[in-house]
């Protein structure tokens, strides 16, 4: 007699190597995914810079329109030369802090504006694609911040009075008026990356200051238009900070020193070499008469900036010398070129 099985067939699932199969399938679709995911992302996150960026060039003008002048990025609160205020202190009203504001000019001494409003973390100064920075609790450290005002295609920093050529300076307000070359060829600011706040004596490149001595710094020819050569004698120099390093930059918004609140149009965005000061300073990086201190990103490729005129530029790694120092400097009197 035959027997009859009927209709239902036997159910066979995967067998090992299909399952590997898969599997591998499975893999390679999210590697081709998730590139394309994290340039989402990064894309998402420059242009939240950039309009952080806007604000704080709107925050500028708004200043200038009512006051006439661009504030300066140093006001001594306290005994001592170093005990200063940056610019940033004094666009909180226009940056929607004004209680933050008004909390300083009740109580305008060193002590609580460093311990109290720069040690106040504000959104407004941080780029979501930069890493916080690791030293915020420590007397010279901070909240942190990821911009900084240009002072110029100038070497000098801090301590250069009325020789500064950008369109911020410390010992002077600038205006609008004073920007000769046009408020669309001169810059206002861009970025920065706080130190790593590492311990010991070794820096870590792209984020902290190395320091060499003021020789090479004295040497350049020209300071408001230091040559390719010139710049890669001290960043040379500066890879094995021969005076030591500093961990602490761009962590107090609201503290004058550069590398805090400033950079230096002297060297190109995400410069090869790292960020390099002269001689070194009281209470941290970086309160000097000279350096090298580019604008840093991690964004791909370059860096956002905010012109005199408030409109925001992506300017590329591959800028050429010349074309990125006339653009920091507002009274070059040369046309740019390509950017």
């Amino acid at each position: 007699m035959i027997r009859s099985h009927g209709s239902r067939q036997r159910l066979r699932g995967f067998t090992l190597i299909e399952l590997l199969v898969v599997i591998a399938i499975i893999a390679i679709l999210i590697a081709l995914l998730l590139p394309a995911v994290q340039q989402a992302r990064e894309a998402a996150r420059r242009t939240e810079c950039k309009n952080k960026l806007k604000q704080l060039g709107i925050a500028m003008h708004n200043h200038h329109d009512v006051y006439r002048e661009f504030p300066r990025n140093y006001t001594q609160v306290g005994g001592n030369a170093w005990e200063a205020l940056s610019l940033n202190y004094y666009l909180l009203p226009f940056l929607e802090q004004n209680n933050l504001y008004e909390q300083g000019e009740a109580n305008k001494t060193w002590g609580f504006i460093h311990g109290t409003v720069m040690k106040t973390d504000l959104a407004a100064f941080h780029c979501p694609s930069a890493p916080e920075p690791g030293d915020q609790t420590s007397t010279w450290g901070g909240p942190g911040t990821n911009y900084a005002w240009c002072t110029g295609s100038s070497s000098q920093t801090v301590w250069a009075g009325n020789a500064f050529n950008g369109a911020v300076a410390y010992q002077h307000d600038r205006k609008l008026s004073d920007i000769t070359d046009g408020t669309s060829n001169t810059l206002l600011a861009s970025e920065i990356l706080s130190g790593s706040s590492s311990s010991g004596s070794s820096g870590i490149y792209p984020y902290d200051v190395f320091y060499t001595n003021n020789g090479l710094f004295n040497s350049i020819a020209d300071k408001n238009f230091p040559t390719q050569a010139e710049l890669t004698a001290i960043g040379q120099a500066a890879q094995d900070s021969p005076s030591g390093v500093r961990h602490n930059n761009g962590t107090m918004w609201g503290w004058y020193a550069a590398a805090q609140s400033t950079f230096t149009a002297a060297a190109p965005p995400n410069w090869q070499y790292p960020t390099a000061g002269g001689d070194c300073c009281p209470g941290g990086a970086h309160d000097w008469g000279t350096g090298i201190i580019p604008p840093r990103s991690l964004h791909p490729g370059g860096v956002n900036a905010v012109l005199a005129d408030g409109s925001v530029r992506f300017i590329t790694d591959n800028i050429t010398l010349l074309t990125w120092q006339l653009l920091g400097n507002r009274q070059d009197g040369e046309v740019l070129g390509e950017y």
